[in-house]
């Protein structure tokens, strides 16, 4: 059995924990997109939290102006855990703005833990 047919038998959520483990950041940003499916969306963005340089913090930072409360909701608890400090300042923004308790509530906390972290690029 090779690669690819070990790869096809992964679920979802492990084939976008390898785009993002090996820095396969287009291969996020393809399965971000507007128009893929929900749970695609969801599983690209939650994946995003393990790149910690600046093109997957900007995919997230993007997506907090989804229409989608779902997709916001994914990409702000995936900043919790790479938001850097140059992001603070838009995500208390956001937070203001978020119709979305829980969303406005999380990205308050990612902007807190965000202080402290300097962008890698």
């Amino acid at each position: 059995m090779g690669f690819l047919d070990i790869f096809k038998k992964r679920t979802l959520d492990e084939k976008m924990e390898y785009y993002a483990e090996n820095g396969y950041i287009g291969k996020l940003e393809a399965a971000a997109a507007e128009g893929k499916p929900k749970e695609t969306r969801i599983a690209a963005l939650s994946a995003t939290r393990l790149i910690k340089q600046r093109p997957g913090v900007e995919l997230l930072m993007n997506a907090l102006r989804d229409p989608d409360v779902d997709i916001r909701r994914a990409a702000t608890k995936a900043l919790l855990m790479n938001a850097t400090k140059d992001t603070t300042d838009k995500l208390l923004n956001y937070s203001e703005q978020e119709e979305d308790e829980e969303v406005a509530k999380l990205m308050k906390e990612a902007a807190i833990s965000s202080k402290d972290r300097t962008p890698r690029i």
